[in-house]
């Protein structure tokens, strides 16, 4: 159990979210409005909870590396698209942040996409309401696995690091958390299994979202 908990940050995509369809079905699109090749099946999947500028990079051809901001551009036009038919809410997402908000905890999202996109995300599904803040990649200088993106949610929050917990389903995620000196829990309802986020040695590794109502107190 950790106890004396203020504030709960979550990542989005693969923790409160799963957007893979939606991300997968962008990435295809915006590649092959370009004339250029789509990944191959499980390519993007194994990317997610990058940095997009990192993610671009790996499936940009050589020729159009300088062209990061004008894909990222097009993925933030056609994800607005996309997204709203093709993502869904985990399972036991909406009680958590319910139980949550009744105790009287903080609850915030840090994610690699940008602040803006998030935002209009959760508030499509109707998650925003349960959110005291929402930063982004376009927030800080430097994106997870440094621990910018945590240090300023903790400092916006009024938060110690040791009040915190910090919830993803990536190493790179848990790495931030860790860098940032929260607790940290990892979700295996993303890209990384139980064994792959048990190197970042979290205080704990859950299936779910509806487990860590049994694992924080106030």
């Amino acid at each position: 159990m950790l106890r004396g908990i203020r504030l709960v940050i979550y990542d989005l995509d693969g923790t409160l979210i799963d957007s893979t369809e939606a991300i997968v079905e962008t990435f295809d699109t915006i590649l092959r409005d370009e004339e250029l090749p789509v990944p191959a099946p499980g390519v993007v999947e194994s990317l997610i909870g990058e940095p997009m500028q990192n993610i671009l990079k790996r499936l940009l051809p050589p020729d159009r590396q300088d062209q990061v901001q004008h894909f990222w551009d097009a993925y933030i036009a056609v994800y607005a698209r996309v997204s709203p038919l093709k993502t869904r809410i985990f399972p036991g997402v909406i009680e958590t942040l319910t139980d949550f908000q009744s105790r009287g905890l903080k609850q915030t999202v840090a994610t690699q996409k940008k602040g803006a996109v998030a935002t209009r995300v959760l508030r499509e599904l109707d998650l925003l309401k349960h959110m005291d803040l929402v930063l982004g990649i376009d927030d800080v200088a430097h994106p997870k696995p440094a621990s910018d993106i945590i240090q300023l949610t903790l400092k916006r929050m009024g938060v110690k690091p040791e009040e915190a917990v910090f919830v993803d389903d990536t190493t790179v995620g848990l790495e931030a958390g860790k860098n940032a000196g929260t607790h940290i829990v990892g979700v295996t309802t993303g890209p990384h299994d139980r064994e792959k986020l048990g190197t970042l040695k979290p205080d704990y590794i859950i299936g779910g979202m509806a487990e860590l109502r049994r694992i924080i107190s106030p």
